[in-house]
């Protein structure tokens, strides 16, 4: 009785392990992307949506407009403008309102001054 108690508890146990070690791994919604001029980051933990122009090298600006692709949703433009040295730069928007898992696409432009051009990225997708 106790070897085929203890048999159980290994093949219990053995399974266990194995369909942990071959489970696939949960996608992940949350990004970041650096887009030249700045950096594009999402948050799926707190449905925040954060744009960021980087603070060297003269003004610049980032801008995101939001597109839902599944299903209805708010589809804010978040820009977030360095115009001087020193700038944190960081300007988020939320997605709270949208529902879960919408799929969203991400339309990003950004400027340098330097440069003095305007840029389209590659959009970028991803669930909220």
């Amino acid at each position: 009785m106790m070897k085929n108690l203890l048999k159980t508890a290994v093949v219990g146990v053995t399974v266990a392990a194995a369909s942990f070690a071959l489970a696939q791994p949960a996608l992940a919604n949350s990004f970041s992307r650096n887009v030249g001029d700045g950096t594009v980051s999402y948050n799926d933990g707190t449905d925040s949506l954060c744009v960021a122009a980087f603070n060297t090298e003269g003004a610049r600006w980032v801008k995101v407009k939001l597109v839902p692709l599944s299903r209805p949703g708010p589809s804010p433009t978040i820009t977030d403008n360095n115009n001087y040295y020193g700038h944190t730069g960081n300007t988020c928007g939320s997605l709270a309102t949208a529902y879960e898992d919408t799929r969203y696409r991400a339309d990003i432009t950004s400027y340098w001054g330097e440069r003095g051009t305007t840029v389209t990225h590659s959009s970028t997708t991803f669930y909220s």
